[in-house]
């Protein structure tokens, strides 16, 4: 027996304390929940164990529904953007639509306004060069333009023709250093030739008893023909008056905005001026 013991001490001590061990669960188990001191002692053990589980899943699940949100999110903003895209292509699209009605509508009533005979044109190249900028337009001699006529807008003079094939023409600006036409200052009714200086359109030799101001209005005279009388050439941006001398020049602005030119009107013919234009060259 004693060697049976010594033998197998092993296991009895095991099973000695599974048996010791259910007989303290049931008697535990019997006591109230206050009483019940290995629940206590087993619960202070797991405490750290739960606390640390119930931490891990709590944040886990929160950041994997941020995730979630996360992708979701940039879905719709990546959706939203796309639309907010869409949307400013077409206000673009509408605006130029606008803009290019409103500019239609009053080529349109300028036509209607103005007696002069006209044919339209549209500005397809813009050249600029170090002492000039030119145009060239789609219209040619198979639309009756030639050489040295006017070329206007509904706000004032453009420039003149330079050169024509039978489907283009290029149109010499005002502001050419090789251009010169006459004028009128339209409040004095004073005649004068204006020039070409550095890009700037300037008045030379007007008396200097006449008393200018800035804004005073110039306009075509009719003379030689090129331009129709009447027509905006633009408004006198600065005076030049030396201290001494018989003459006053002047600096204007002019009345188109030559570098937003897109459509134009060519004058073929005048009501005050019904022959060509002096110099016109004929084919």
């Amino acid at each position: 027996m004693l060697d049976f013991l010594q033998k197998n001490r092993r296991r009895i001590s095991v099973i000695f304390l599974i048996v010791f061990f259910l007989i303290l669960l049931i008697t535990q188990a019997e006591k109230s929940r206050s009483d019940n001191w290995f629940s206590a002692i087993v619960q202070n053990i797991a405490y750290p164990f739960q606390s640390a589980f119930h931490f891990a899943e709590t944040h886990l699940t929160s950041a994997w529904l941020r995730y979630i949100w996360l992708i979701d999110t940039q879905q719709a903003n990546k959706v939203l953007l796309e639309k907010v895209k869409r949307l400013e292509e077409i206000d673009a699209e509408s605006r130029e639509i606008r803009i290019g009605y409103q500019r239609l509508f009053n080529l349109l009533e300028f036509k209607q306004k103005d007696p002069n005979e006209k044919v339209f044109a549209e500005v397809i190249v813009e050249i600029n060069k170090p002492f000039s900028k030119i145009l060239v337009i789609n219209k040619g001699a198979d639309d009756g333009i030639k050489p040295n006529f006017g070329v206007v807008t509904p706000r004032g003079i453009v420039g003149k023709i330079q050169s024509v094939t039978s489907v283009q023409s290029v149109v010499q600006l005002i502001t050419d250093t090789r251009i010169q036409f006459p004028i009128l200052i339209q409040r004095t009714r004073t005649k004068a030739m204006l020039h070409v200086k550095d890009g700037e359109l300037i008045i030379t030799r007007i008396p200097r008893r006449l008393e200018l101001y800035e804004n005073d209005r110039i306009i075509t005279s009719g003379l030689a023909g090129i331009f129709p009388k009447g027509f905006t050439v633009g408004k006198i941006k600065k005076i030049e008056k030396k201290e001494f001398g018989l003459f006053q020049s002047v600096i204007l602005s002019p009345a188109v905005e030559l570098n937003k030119i897109e459509e134009v009107a060519v004058v073929l013919r005048s009501v005050y001026n019904i022959h060509q234009p002096l110099f016109t060259e004929t084919k």
